[in-house]
């Protein structure tokens, strides 16, 4: 399941914790909304923690990490930003699954 994350300090707090990935999207978002199910049915199937980032309510988070495309997907290992994919478009199901599994070798 995808949980959503709010300020600075928690989301400072979880990138400590292992490998995690920050998902940036907006309600307002047709291709979020599109790829949400499609996030969802991965954090099932993975150990790695995907959390949600709205990011009209945390901007600086989305500044921080030059998000400037949604949805955005990062993959944090050691609290840094290795890999992103953005899914817009054409990402599919199987893009996703690449991509974490890119970034977790």
């Amino acid at each position: 399941m995808m949980a959503p994350i709010t300020g600075t300090a928690n989301i400072d707090k979880v990138l400590t914790e292992g490998d995690v990935i920050l998902g940036f999207s907006a309600p307002w978002c047709g291709y979020c909304r599109r790829l949400r199910p499609m996030v969802e049915k991965l954090s099932g199937e993975i150990e790695t923690p995907i959390y949600g980032i709205n990011v009209d309510e945390d901007e600086e988070i989305a500044k921080r990490y030059e998000v400037e495309t949604i949805p955005t997907l990062i993959y944090f290992h050691e609290g840094k930003p290795v890999n992103r994919i953005i899914g817009y478009g054409n990402v599919g199901y199987n893009d996703l699954k690449s991509f974490v599994e890119k970034a977790s070798q």
